[in-house]
Formats: structure tokens, C-alpha cells, sequence
């Protein structure tokens, strides 16, 4: 556990590791379709390419083929990629201990799905795990989380889908798949992170997010004050403004995060979320992949990075890293993106994360990466175009900018801080590399249309803070 508040609990209640589950094992497994010995370990979900592999430490894993309780309404509900998002989505929502049915039913007819109360024409039933975790520093907290995951439908397609079981589902949403492999459509994603010790902040942020229509977004990580504690996950899921509420937006915008510090790679985090699981050397054991991971949409590939690890760890995340962006064709796929918590270059209150700038700058150089994405410093910033550093030093090069402090055909990388989503907004610096920056709740919309990508800096209210054009 890295944080010491945590670690100096650990003695005083007998728990050497607080980020485990709330006890049971994890020793069977099941196959694709199969009935899992128990207790459930790892599965391949109908149609999925991919096996689904769980956490230790969970109570009663299981496949949620049947059994609904006092409070089965589903709660929470999100969704996100596990596999490839122009052929998959991945589903979680929370009920009552007692309720282990998971079933999702989806369409491409909305009043099919709306009417049906399982599989029929036009309407296909996938089922999927649940499971109860805990922590043992709030052991009244323990929370049902239920996860489906759907794979084998079209890309460039609208689903309509709902989750629970028969006589128990919630409302019906909508989530699209994203565009065929070497598929370049014009597409939009958003930025934000740290909505922490605001849920109504988040949830205004979000409601904004439906009027721009983006196909995902990314979250620079701190969900919540105390990744530990569930009752601040709670608040996040059920984050309400006016009458909105934030799952109007999740449960149908993929929601794709990075670990922040104030998640710290707890339980919380890892079984509330389905992401690309490949286990990698370096990586905790219990996110079963998930601390970094990459995917791909449409001509933009995006990275996934944890830059809390020290050591062997973080050499072999690094190494990762270089060997994942290695593999990526430019000429396929011409916009690259990493993402992680900790800013590599801010002049706001807390200092630039140097470990990361020295371990991973000379590979996002190597690589021409566009943009890195930031929170933990909660204001609005970004950088004028860097590549490489200043002679005998680890502070950035300037790159060659256009007007508004933009790269001139991928002169130079982006360091953008998204982090004002919620939490307490910090003051603003300026330093040698600083294009803007503004102290303000923010959120950042991404549009790209082949080589060109607009971008957009906004406020709550939808007011611009800044905005340009990039064309490669």
C-alpha cells in the first residue's frame, strides 16, 4: 500500500495488505460458456476473445446465473471496453448483497430490448460474474459488484441494452461500438479528471458531456477522495445535478481512467471497473492487468499508465510502454495519446512528477507522441509543443509552435492538466513551457478528422477557455 496514513493503520489492525478484498479465494476457473467450479477464478465470456480474470481476496465470485434478493434494482451502472471497442463493451453495475443474477440484454432495437425480459427475436442475453469485495478498514462497507461483458457485435454500430434479470432491469441506455480496424471516421473523445471531493461538480461536468456527444472519454484519475472507502465510490456513481444524474452519462459514454493517488490501487478501483486486463511484469498483482493498459479507436492509439510504481516496477512498466508504442503503424495510426495521473510538466501546486518526465519523456519523444494527459494539479494548463531536453538537464525543449502554441506537424509533444472535475481548485503558475492556464473547474473535447484534430478547453458552463486547430 503507498499510502502511509494506510500503512501506518496496517500494524495496528493486523493487515499487511489493506488493498485486498474482504476475504474468500479465487482457485477455480471456468471456460468460455462453461459452468465455473467454485469459487470462480477466471473465464473466457461468450464471444470474447479475451478471459476475464478476478482479483483475489472477493466474497462468493461467482457466475450471476440466478438468484435475486431484496434489493436487486441495479445501481451504478457504466460502461467501458475490455476487448476492442469496435466489437465489445463491458457493463458493471452494484445491487444488494443477496442479489448474484447478471444478465444484459442487447439490441439494435430499442422498444425489443425495452419489452424483452430475456433473449428473443432481435434480442440477445449474455450473462456475466459478480462478486462481493470489502476492505477490512471499513468492514461494514461491502459492496455486490456485477460485470458482463459482450463481444462479437458490429462496429460502427448503436446498442441498446439493459442490465439486471428478468423482472429486475434497469432503464435502457445506448452505447456505440467504435469504427472498423483501419477505419478512420471523425470522432470525438473528452478529458477530465479529479472530481474527488465534489460528486455535483462531476455530475454538471458530465451532463455536458451528453450535449457534446463524445464516442468516449478519458478520466486522468482521483474518482474520489478515499479510494478505500466506499461510501466515497458511492457518491461518485450516484453524482446527481438538478435532476441529471451522472449514470445517464456512463452507463452510455465508455469511461476509460487511470489510477490516481487517491485511488492507489485499491480493490475499490479494480473491481468497480472493466478494462483491457494483459498482466504485465511490474503490475500489482490484484488489478489482473488493469494498472496499465492500452487500446485503440479508429486512427488514435491511447496508453494507459500508472506512474506511481518506483524501481524494478516502473523499469518494467517503461519498458512496456516502449515495446506497446514500438508496434503502433503511424501511418495507420497517426494520433498517439498517454495518460496517467501525475503531471509531467506543471507549474500549479503540486511539483512536475520528474521520475516519469525522466523515464518515459525520451520515449514519448522517441515515438512522436501528440499529447500526454494529466490531472492531480486541479486547474486548466497546457504546454507549447516539447521534444527532447535542454543540454545537461531534464527540463524540456521547446518545439517549434504555430500562433496559438500548437506543434507544427508533430514538432513536439502536448503536456496537458485536465484535473478540475471536482476537487478543490489549486492556484496557477507560469513557467518557460506554459501556453495557458486558468484556475477552473474544466473538461477537454478532442475532435479528429483524419490528420486534423480540433481541440477545445472548457468550462462547466460550456465557456471556452481556449481552443485550436492541429493538422498534421
Amino acid at each position: 500500500m503507498r499510502l502511509a496514513w494506510l500503512l501506518a493503520l496496517a500494524p495496528a489492525i493486523g493487515l499487511p495488505w489493506l488493498w485486498l478484498g474482504c476475504g474468500g479465494g479465487s482457485a477455480g476457473s471456468t471456460g468460455s460458456g462453461g459452468s465455473p467450479s467454485s469459487p470462480l477464478s477466471s473465464y473466457q465470456p461468450k464471444g470474447c476473445s479475451y478471459s476475464v480474470t478476478l482479483p483475489d481476496g472477493l466474497d462468493d465470485p461467482s457466475m450471476g446465473s440466478s438468484g435475486t434478493g431484496a434489493d436487486p434494482a441495479p445501481v451504478h451502472v457504466h460502461v467501458s471496453w475490455a476487448g476492442d471497442p469496435a466489437s465489445s463493451f463491458a457493463v458493471n453495475w452494484k445491487t444488494g448483497q443477496d442479489t448474484k443474477l447478471t444478465e444484459l440484454v442487447y439490441g439494435t432495437d430499442r422498444s425489443a430490448v425495452d419489452a424483452a425480459d430475456g433473449a428473443g427475436s432481435g434480442v440477445t442475453l449474455q450473462a456475466g460474474h459478480t462478486f462481493i469485495f470489502g476492505s477490512p478498514l471499513f468492514p461494514t462497507q461491502k459492496a455486490r459488484i456485477h460485470e458482463v461483458h459482450v463481444c462479437g457485435v458490429d462496429a460502427g454500430t448503436t446498442y441498446y441494452y439493459k442490465v439486471g434479470g428478468p423482472g429486475h432491469w434497469s432503464a435502457v441506455y445506448d452505447v456505440a461500438t467504435g469504427p472498423k480496424p483501419g477505419a478512420a471516421p471523425p470522432f470525438r473523445f473528452a478529458v477530465l479528471g479529479d472530481s474527488r471531493d465534489d460528486p455535483t461538480a462531476f455530475a454538471a461536468i458530465e451532463q455536458k458531456l451528453v450535449s457534446e456527444a463524445p464516442d468516449f472519454q478519458i478520466f486522468t484519475g482521483d474518482a474520489v477522495h478515499t479510494g478505500v472507502n466506499q461510501t466515497d465510490w458511492d457518491a461518485f456513481f450516484e453524482a446527481s445535478s438538478g435532476t441529471f444524474h451522472a449514470q445517464d452519462a456512463m452507463a452510455r459514454i465508455p469511461f476509460m481512467p487511470v489510477n490516481g493517488n487517491h485511488e492507489n490501487l485499491v480493490i475499490n478501483y479494480f473491481a468497480q471497473f472493466a478494462l483491457p486486463g494483459t498482466m504485465s511484469q511490474g503490475e500489482v498483482a490484484d488489478s489482473e492487468g488493469e494498472e496499465w493498459y492500452s487500446f485503440n479507436y479508429a486512427n488514435a492509439h491511447f496508453v494507459m499508465l500508472d506512474e506511481q510504481p518506483t524501481g524494478s516496477a516502473l523499469d518494467a512498466e517503461t519498458q512496456w510502454l516502449a515495446n506497446d508504442l514500438a508496434k503502433v503503424d503511424r501511418n495507420r495510426t497517426p494520433w498517439l495519446f498517454a495518460v496517467h495521473h501525475k503531471p509531467t510538466y506543471t507549474a500549479s501546486n503540486h511539483s512536475p512528477d520528474l521520475d516519469a518526465r525522466k523515464a518515459w519523456q525520451p520515449i514519448y519523444d522517441q515515438y512522436k507522441v501528440d499529447f500526454v494527459l494529466n490531472g492531480h494539479n486541479h486547474v486548466y494548463e497546457r504546454s507549447l509543443p516539447i521534444r527532447g531536453f535542454q543540454p545537461g538537464t531534464q527540463d524540456g525543449a521547446l518545439a517549434q509552435a504555430d500562433s496559438n502554441g500548437a506543434p507544427v506537424n508533430g514538432s513536439g509533444t502536448i503536456y496537458l492538466v485536465a484535473g478540475g472535475a471536482g476537487a478543490p481548485l489549486y492556484g496557477t503558475g507560469t513557467a518557460y513551457y506554459t501556453a495557458h492556464t486558468e484556475k477552473t473547474r474544466n473538461y477537454a473535447i478532442f475532435d479528429i478528422d483524419g490528420t486534423t484534430l480540433k481541440y477545445r478547453a472548457l468550462r462547466p458552463d460550456g465557456s471556452a477557455i481556449e481552443s485550436f486547430i492541429y493538422t498534421k
